[in-house]
């Protein structure tokens, strides 16, 4: 009996790989049917999914002749497919003769013996997966056990088909609105040809790598939860004892295998996360937030008293609470925590300060440390995906050197400022400028004012256009006309000189210090003021952007005298 049971679950090992190993509809449907008759003997068997309160059938296989158009049904209707669906737990009807549920239909007097799997993701049922068999009390209870785990590896698949049809969808559906809008490109550019080649050559380009970056990321979603699922769904099965008693050497490997999995998927959610925000899908939910109470248990979440460390926090009575997302807000305070803990030895000390910055109408949340600190060199190398500033540090803290970057993203989202400072061997801190509430007042657009041009022009420059909204808006109330772009066009002149540009620094790949640079070279626009409003702020970039032509500096959130400031100057260059 032993020797049948190993050899069972060695075929359900090598079924599970050959079915998450496939990704097309087509293909993993008859290929369900075809490997489940490795492991048990039936007559007949189907696929069924669930449209709406529909079961429809997918997939046959059987010895007798099959419908070709086999009707579908409500489960509701027939009480063995009901207890199925709606219990999620395999039903076996051992004598179909006898079993007061069972409902015989066309084509089912050959069945005596029928046994039904739900279909499960994410703890919802999909579908169900039923075969039958000619002689009753055919299946037995290893046979039922069997079949709903082979069942649990048909649902990963069959939710990995989907999920790719659903990727393959959204790149075809993405193709055609890129081919109509170089339709709708090429009808403009025989208007005016002249002075949109540059920006054209640069939209297309930023089209094709939104296309890679879609493409990356469908294949991402297989090759790395493919595997991680079929990892998770047998450790589960082995740690639930399924297949027998786990000693406890075996139950902490398992659970070694578990953190990891778990661990793999935080460094996915990473990725996703900057993606979602760089594709500006990443919308803030903004309400109240208590300050005290959630600093004292981001605090308590770190678990600094597992290092020792001496905490120290602070919160300056002035300021209760904030409008924020407070997820989000969360999020920050908890990898900047995170940090500080992870990068200071035992003995060491960690704090968190909150101050009142009443002239931006803002706070400033600082997390400080006494750990191994940053070189100056290495500060700015902080702020790149995926980079960690040695191999060395690589091996002793794991990571994807995403934490800065979401830091940093989320909050200029926010419309605030992240600045770092820090000495190696010293310590480190990295403090968060917010402001304390978003603009309530309504302030008109763009369309609100006349074109007589007594309104002078911002043209304002950002990497993250959710991120301009805050200042943007308090422009608009200044009383400017403010235009807005994105970074990655080589050419911000679009045929008419704006009063002033304005870039809201969030670091593209070529620095704000070069494209400072490149607008000052550009002939239209060499005479423009340019002023800085920063979303990061290192140690010398003040001075690095007055070098390189900036003729004012922020950092954000920015103060009313500031936008001021900003928009007398813009109204100065009024001729």
């Amino acid at each position: 009996m032993g020797r049948i049971a190993e050899k069972r679950d060695d075929v359900l090992l090598e079924v599970a790989q050959a079915l998450t190993s496939r990704l097309d509809l087509p293909i993993v449907l008859p290929m369900i049917l075809d490997q489940l008759a490795r492991l048990a003997e039936y007559t007949s068997a189907s696929i069924m999914l669930l449209e709406d309160d529909q079961l429809k059938p997918v997939a046959q296989r059987s010895i007798f002749p099959v419908n070709e158009s086999p009707m579908s049904v409500r489960p509701a209707e027939l009480r063995h497919l009901h207890d199925v669906i709606t219990g999620n737990a395999p039903i076996l009807i051992d004598d179909t003769a006898k079993d007061p549920r069972w409902k015989r239909r066309p084509g089912s007097a050959e069945i005596r013996n029928w046994l039904g799997v739900a279909l499960l993701v994410d703890g919802h049922a999909i579908g169900l997966l039923n075969i039958s068999h000619t002689a009753p009390n055919h299946f037995s209870t290893a046979d039922v056990q069997t079949v709903a785990t082979f069942a649990a590896f048909a649902s990963i698949a069959l939710n990995n088909a989907a999920i790719h049809q659903q990727s393959l969808n959204e790149l075809a559906e993405r193709q055609r609105i890129e081919h109509a809008l170089s339709k709708e490109r090429e009808l403009l550019a025989q208007r005016v040809e002249e002075q949109t080649a540059n920006l054209r050559v640069a939209n297309q380009d930023m089209v094709r790598a939104a296309r890679m970056k879609d493409e990356f990321l469908a294949s991402m979603s297989h090759e790395l939860r493919t595997p991680l699922n079929t990892i998770i769904s047998m450790t589960d099965v082995l740690r639930e004892e399924v297949y027998g008693a786990v000693n406890e050497r075996q139950r902490r490997a398992l659970e070694r295998v578990a953190d990891s999995s778990k661990h793999l998927l935080s460094l996915i959610s990473d990725i996703r996360n900057v993606a979602r925000i760089e594709y500006g899908h990443l919308h803030l939910i903004m309400q109240t937030v208590g300050l005290d109470e959630m600093c004292k248990a981001s605090l308590v979440q770190v678990h600094p008293e597992a290092k020792a460390l001496d905490v120290h926090y602070e919160l300056a009575p002035a300021i209760p609470h904030i409008t924020a997302d407070e997820r989000r807000l969360r999020q920050i305070l908890l990898n900047l925590l995170s940090n500080a803990v992870k990068f200071t030895p035992e003995l060491g000390a960690i704090g968190l300060e909150v101050s009142d910055l009443p002239a931006n109408d803002a706070i400033a949340m600082t997390v400080w440390d006494t750990g191994i600190g940053i070189s100056a060199d290495d500060l700015r190398l902080l702020f790149q995906p995926f980079v960690q500033l040695d191999s060395s540090l690589a091996r002793r803290y794991e990571g994807t050197g995403l934490g800065l970057t979401i830091i940093h993203r989320l909050t200029a989202l926010h419309g605030g400022s992240l600045s770092v400072e820090s000495e190696k061997g010293r310590g480190s801190r990295f403090t968060v400028r917010l402001p304390r509430q978003p603009l309530a007042a309504p302030v008109p657009d763009d369309r609100a004012f006349p074109a007589d041009h007594r309104h002078p022009t911002v043209l304002l420059i950002t990497g993250l256009e959710q991120a301009s909204e805050q200042v943007a808006a308090q422009l608009r109330a200044a009383g400017c006309r403010v235009e807005v772009t994105l970074y990655g066009t080589e050419d911000y002149y679009a045929g008419h000189t704006p009063h002033l540009i304005l870039i809201n620094s969030h670091p593209p790949a070529l620095g704000t210090q070069a494209m400072i640079r490149s607008i000052v070279e550009t002939e239209a626009l060499h005479d423009v003021p340019i002023a800085v409003a920063a979303t990061l702020h290192l140690p010398g970039d003040t001075e690095a952007a007055h070098e390189a032509g900036a003729g004012m500096y922020f950092v954000k959130p920015l103060a009313a005298s500031q936008i001021e400031q900003i928009a007398s100057l813009a109204a100065s260059r009024i001729s």
